[in-house]
């Protein structure tokens, strides 16, 4: 009996020896997948590529060292790699299983940054939401809209969405209206406001801003300017209040 004893005692004290040396093993490949991470990361900033081949290629360069530990750590403890090869599948598929969202979504988020539908930085409108992108994470796409607020979409809604990329052209159209009183002379209006904008050097000359009349169901006419703006040289916001102030000023002087 004490013989026996003496085996288990023997035995366990060495499976917990093998435990900690495989958890050791994984405590390091956890600290050197951050330091890998980091390393990759700031390489790749050093030669100016585009950041998110930055993001995928760290984000990737982690997951692999830590996957690394792990296998490590089940192999030092059991003793026996093929066992933990075949069990690892058993519990990939059970976890692929268990977990099905976040898994769709960590893949959604790896063909984003694969294939680039947009860019960081890029403004884009995915379920309703219009905003900057800040970040594409490993379960969701943070979004900045204009008011200030976050917006965070899982990854796979983005990738199986449709998605409108505002900032993909260098420029885009902005279009104002305004109600022409009846007592204003609307030819000389119309004339003057679009000398004034094509003299303007911040808006595009090709295309020409377009300067023209919409009735109006109640009998009136509506003013409307539209013109193709660099927004990324340009504030748009300020270019919009200057042709407003324009607008204004001219169907003022033609009463």
């Amino acid at each position: 009996m004490g013989a026996m004893w003496d085996w288990i005692t023997a035995h366990w004290d060495e499976e917990w020896a093998r435990f900690i040396e495989g958890l050791l093993l994984l405590l390091i490949a956890i600290a050197l997948a951050a330091v890998v991470r980091r390393t990759a990361r700031n390489q790749l900033k050093r030669t100016h590529v585009d950041p998110q081949v930055i993001l995928l290629v760290s984000r990737m360069a982690y997951l692999a060292t830590v996957l690394l530990g792990i296998i490590a750590f089940f192999t030092r403890w059991f003793g026996n790699s093929a066992l933990v090869f075949g069990g690892f599948g058993f519990f990939a598929l059970a976890v692929s299983l268990a977990f099905q969202d976040i898994l769709k979504n960590f893949i959604a988020g790896l063909f984003l940054l694969l294939e680039r539908p947009f860019r960081i930085g890029d403004e884009i409108t995915v379920d309703n939401h219009t905003g900057v992108v800040e970040n594409i994470e490993m379960r969701t796409t943070t979004l900045r809209t204009s008011d200030g607020e976050e917006v965070l979409t899982p990854n796979s809604l983005v990738y199986t969405g449709t998605i409108i990329n505002r900032t993909k052209y260098p420029t885009r159209l902005f279009t104002l209206t305004a109600k022409v009183p009846s007592n204003v002379a609307v030819d000389g209006v119309l004339e003057r406001l679009r000398e004034q904008l094509k003299s303007r050097p911040e808006i595009a000359k090709d295309p020409a801003p377009y300067v023209g009349l919409q009735p109006n169901v109640d009998g009136g006419l509506t003013l409307e300017v539209r013109y193709w703006l660099d927004y990324r040289r340009n504030d748009p916001l300020a270019v919009q209040a200057a042709v407003g102030q324009q607008i204004y000023q001219a169907i003022q002087s033609s009463k």
